[in-house]
């Protein structure tokens, strides 16, 4: 019970694909764009295979909080893979405050790790606004291209999402998503997509609240072996891995969570392999790697 592997959630979008089967997903002939590879959120719960049963994370979560560092609040954080085969809509999160008192649920902060990419590929990061009003007359006269700033990413980028910063996933691009666990997306724009016979709703209103004029800084860290990010909501390492590694558990985590994002290998002696997930128990202070892998290491602190 140190180290258990969790089971993905698959959850099928209009700009989905097969691309998931790449990374050693069956996800049969659904038209899926993210694996909810570790989550206890209602809307796509991962499951652990505990002793030949199924069970859900959030039943494990809420029955063995000794688990979890005796972490007491809802789980806090939400991983995810996603294969863009269409442009994702131009998006914005709210913080805390706004969606605990819209929708009584945490905010969006997320980021992202470039896994795999077309070579000069650009995402939608940001915007070029510097009041309120000039935001608005893009939005009312369809000035997209003006008001949306794109950035040049490769594979092995990381960026950091904060509420408030307005973004959008390009086609063809796969990305490990880190995020709080919240399901709550402001679609500023939607490239007049049809679904089920109908535009795809927007959410202007929401949107326009919550978008941080001038534009938030941004924070990304390019192509690195091995480095770490922090935030107030979530911390991430990644790790290459060539024969062995060790990993220390920082002392204010509370548990750990991993993800394979290429090749193969063990931890602690428990075979894994790209695209595969796990929770480790909160009393390992220390993770051994054996093989060739690479793979991002997340937590949350006390």
């Amino acid at each position: 019970m140190d180290i258990i592997k969790v089971l993905p959630y698959f959850s099928e979008k209009i700009w989905g694909g097969n691309e998931l089967k790449n990374y050693g997903f069956d996800i049969g002939d659904k038209k899926v764009g993210e694996a909810w590879i570790v989550s206890a959120h209602p809307n796509g719960i991962s499951w652990l295979q505990i002793n030949g049963e199924k069970v859900s994370l959030l039943d494990f979560f809420n029955k063995n909080k000794s688990f979890f560092g005796d972490y007491q609040e809802q789980f806090p954080i939400l991983a995810k893979i996603i294969t863009a085969n269409d442009y994702l809509s131009v998006q914005v999160h709210p913080n805390d405050n706004y969606a605990l008192k819209k929708h009584k649920s945490l905010g969006k902060p997320e980021c992202w790790y470039i896994m795999n990419c077309p070579d000069n590929a650009r995402i939608i990061y940001g915007h070029k606004a510097t009041t309120l009003e000039e935001f608005k007359n893009a939005v009312v006269n369809d000035k997209w291209s003006e008001i949306l700033k794109e950035k040049h990413v490769n594979k092995g980028d990381f960026l950091y999402v904060e509420p408030g910063k307005i973004h959008a996933i390009t086609p063809s691009l796969t990305v490990f998503e880190l995020q709080r666990s919240s399901d709550i997306t402001y679609r500023l724009y939607d490239y007049n997509r049809i679904d089920n016979g109908r535009l795809r709703e927007l959410h202007i209103e929401d949107s326009l609240n919550n978008i941080k004029i001038p534009d938030v800084k941004d924070n990304v860290i390019q192509n690195k072996d091995n480095f770490d990010f922090n935030s107030d909501f979530f911390s991430l390492y990644k790790l290459k891995v060539i024969n062995k590694k060790t990993f220390s558990k920082p002392k204010n985590a509370l548990w750990l969570n991993l993800t394979i994002i290429s090749g193969e290998g063990s931890v602690n002696g428990f075979k894994m392999k790209m695209g595969e997930s796990a929770i480790c128990n909160s009393n390992l202070e220390e993770l051994f790697f054996m093989g060739n892998m690479e793979l991002i290491i997340y937590w949350v602190c006390k």
